[in-house]
C-alpha cells in the first residue's frame, strides 16, 4: 500500500503559483564598533570568514564607527541610537538579530553564520532595484516594486547608506553617511521611486565608494535591500516564507507550500536534486515544479533558466515513521557551482512548548541601558526560529504591569523594547513568562 501511494503523490499535480509572490532578500549585516575596540577587529574577521561561507552578491555589510574622529560623524551615531547600542562590537542581522562582543572563537564566524541562517532564504514582498548613483552629485536613486498582492506597507522608511571601502589596512566597508526618507507601498505591480543625496567629502576616495538602501520597518525588522555593487553574473537565490525546520504529526505524504527559485544572472542551464544528509531509510524525499511535474528526489533533473527567471517548487515528503530527516534541495551548474537550500522534517509528536516556549528554548539575556530613562530593551536568547513567549515586568510590590509579547522569534538573540514614561523613577523587576528566569531593572531621570 505505502508504494501504491507513493506512486499516486508522484504524479498528483501540484498547485503552485506561476506568478511570484515574493522575491529573494537580500540580508544586511550592520557592524557598529570604534576603531579602537579590539573586538571589533576579531568581529571583522569573522564576519570575513562567515562571508566566505556564502555565495558573492548574498549579504550586505557595512561597518559604522563611533567615538572614532574623522571615521564617525552624527549621522552615524544616529544609527547607534537606533539599536540602543551600548556595548561594542555589536553586529545587527537585518535589524533583528544581533550578535554581541567578541570571543576567541568569534574569529571562525560560527556565532555569525548561525545569525544570518535566519535570512540566507527568506522570501520578501519587495524587490529593489538601483536608478542612479551620481559621485559627483552624490545622488542615489532606488525603485522599490511590491511583489506581493495583499502585503501593504506602511510607517517604513527607506535607510541610505554611503560606504567607503579600504579606507586604511585595517578599516574597510565604513559608512559615511546616512540618510532615511519614508516610504508606503502597497499592490502588486505598484512601484514607488526614493531618492537622496550624500555629500561627498573631497577626501573620500571616489574609486572605493559605493551605497546601498534598505526599506526597515517599525519593528526595525529590514524587508528588502539593494546595493550598487556589482552584481555576479551567475547566481541563484531562493525566496522562501515557511520554516525550514518542518514539523509534522501526521504520517503518510507531506506537501510544502511552494517556494521559489530565482535566476538572478544570466541565462543558465541548471540541475536539480534532493540531498539527504540523514534521513529515515523508509523515507522519500520528492518534489514537484509549477507545471506539476513531480521527480525523485535522488536524480538530477535538468533545468532551464532564462536570466531573471524564477521557478517555483514545493517538497513532496512520504514518511511512514516517525524521526527527523535532514536535506538539502541543491542547485548546480559549472556557473554557479552547487547553490544548497537546508531543510529538517520531523515527523512526530509536536509538544505544546513549540507553541509557548519553554526556559530551555528561549533564555534571557541582558537588559539595557541599565539605569535607563524613558526606554529599556531586553535581549532573548530562540535557539530556533518562530518560537514565541511573553516578558513580564513587575513593579517593587510585585504587581504585574504589562506583559511584553515574544512572538515569530528569530534563532538567535532578538530584543524588545518597553517604553517608560508614564512610570515613576524606581525599581522594577522582569520575568520570562512560564519560567524562573528573571532580572532587575532601575529607572532614572
Amino acid at each position: 500500500m505505502k508504494y501504491i501511494t507513493i506512486i499516486i503523490m508522484l504524479i498528483s499535480v501540484a498547485f503552485l503559483s506561476a506568478e511570484p509572490l515574493y522575491y529573494p532578500t537580500t540580508p544586511v549585516i550592520e557592524n557598529f564598533g570604534a576603531s579602537w575596540c579590539g573586538g571589533c577587529s576579531i568581529a571583522q574577521q569573522g564576519l570575513a570568514a562567515m562571508q566566505d561561507e556564502l555565495s558573492p552578491g548574498e549579504v550586505i555589510i557595512s561597518r559604522l564607527l563611533t567615538e572614532s574622529g574623522e571615521y564617525s560623524n552624527a549621522q552615524v551615531d544616529t544609527r547607534f541610537d537606533y539599536y540602543t547600542v551600548m556595548g561594542l562590537p555589536a553586529v545587527i542581522f537585518n535589524g533583528k538579530v544581533r550578535v554581541n562582543g567578541a570571543s576567541d572563537d568569534t574569529i571562525y564566524g560560527a556565532e555569525y553564520i548561525e545569525a544570518i541562517s535566519n535570512f540566507r532564504y527568506l522570501g520578501s514582498p519587495l524587490k529593489m532595484s538601483v536608478q542612479g548613483f551620481d559621485l559627483v552629485s552624490g545622488a542615489f536613486l532606488v525603485l522599490t516594486e511590491m511583489i506581493h498582492d495583499t502585503y501593504a506597507l506602511d510607517d517604513a522608511n527607506v535607510v541610505f547608506y554611503l560606504v567607503e571601502d579600504d579606507v586604511t589596512s585595517e578599516l574597510t566597508q565604513i559608512v559615511r553617511s546616512v540618510q532615511t526618507v519614508p516610504i508606503t507601498l502597497s499592490g502588486a505591480g505598484n512601484n514607488t521611486l526614493s531618492q537622496t543625496s550624500f555629500s561627498i567629502d573631497p577626501a573620500w576616495n571616489a574609486a572605493h565608494l559605493w551605497a546601498y538602501a534598505f526599506v526597515q520597518l517599525p519593528s526595525k525588522t529590514i524587508l528588502q535591500a539593494v546595493s550598487t555593487q556589482p552584481a555576479p553574473e551567475h547566481y541563484f537565490r531562493a525566496a522562501i516564507t515557511f520554516d525550514q525546520d518542518i514539523q509534522n504529526e501526521v504520517s503518510g505524504s507531506f506537501f510544502s507550500p511552494a517556494f521559489w527559485i530565482y535566476n538572478l544572472g544570466q541565462a543558465n542551464d541548471v540541475t536539480i536534486h534532493i540531498e539527504k544528509v540523514s534521513v529515515p531509510l523508509s523515507w522519500s524525499l520528492n518534489y514537484c515544479d509549477e507545471a506539476g511535474n513531480c521527480y525523485f528526489g535522488g536524480a538530477d533533473v535538468s533545468f532551464s533558466y532564462a536570466a531573471g527567471e524564477a521557478k517555483s517548487f514545493d517538497l513532496n515528503i512520504w514518511a511512514d515513521e516517525e524521526g527527523t530527516g535532514v536535506f538539502n534541495f541543491v542547485v548546480e551548474s559549472p556557473e554557479i557551482g552547487v547553490y544548497k537550500i537546508p531543510f529538517t522534517y520531523t515527523l512526530g509528536p509536536v509538544s505544546n512548548a513549540d507553541a509557548l516556549a519553554s526556559p530551555a528554548q528561549i533564555t534571557l539575556g541582558r537588559s539595557y541601558p541599565n539605569p535607563f530613562h524613558s526606554e529599556v530593551s531586553f535581549e532573548l536568547n530562540s535557539y530556533k526560529s518562530g518560537l514565541s513567549s511573553a516578558l513580564e515586568i513587575y513593579n517593587i510590590k510585585g504587581q504585574k504591569l504589562v506583559e511584553l509579547p515574544a512572538q515569530n522569534l528569530q534563532k538567535g538573540v532578538n530584543s524588545i523594547s518597553w517604553k517608560t514614561e508614564h512610570l515613576p523613577n524606581g525599581i522594577y523587576f522582569y520575568r520570562l513568562q512560564g519560567s524562573e528566569q528573571s532580572g532587575k531593572i532601575l529607572k532614572v531621570r
